[in-house]
């Protein structure tokens, strides 16, 4: 039986990032390249979210949805060298040398608003990058 490997995600807060909503893939990742490495290793960077990678599919609905920009980075397991025990610091860690040293294989924007709540996430999807 061949190994599967599991998809992480991390989300965390971007702050005060103007969401340049024109672009996509390459264009858009190194577009927000510096914010996010900059977000991971800030000591001050809490984690919003980090395991299995999400759906994002609020529908609309406000107690599903958390209002303000994000960036989402997704990866497997296996390459990230991390799992679901390990410390705040080791997942930034794993993160941030993801983003350093590799492109994503797509980044694209998700706008999902509610009738009182709009959450933006930036995702940056990794797979098969080593």
């Amino acid at each position: 039986m061949e190994g599967h490997f599991e998809d992480l995600a991390l989300t965390v807060r971007a702050k005060n990032l103007q969401v340049p909503y024109d672009l996509k893939d390459e264009c858009l990742f190194l577009t927000v390249r510096t914010d996010v490495l900059g977000l991971l290793c800030d000591p001050a960077t809490e984690i919003y979210f980090f395991g299995p990678a999400p759906d994002n599919t609020a529908d609309g609905k406000d107690e599903l949805l958390e209002d303000g920009v994000f960036y989402r980075i997704i990866g497997y397991q296996n390459n990230l060298g991390i799992n679901m025990e390990s410390s705040a610091e080791e997942i930034l860690n794993a993160f941030h040398f993801l983003i350093k040293n590799f492109e994503p294989r797509w980044t694209t924007i998700f706008t999902e608003e509610g009738t009182a709540k709009k959450e933006i996430t930036i995702e940056m999807m990794y797979q098969e990058v080593f």
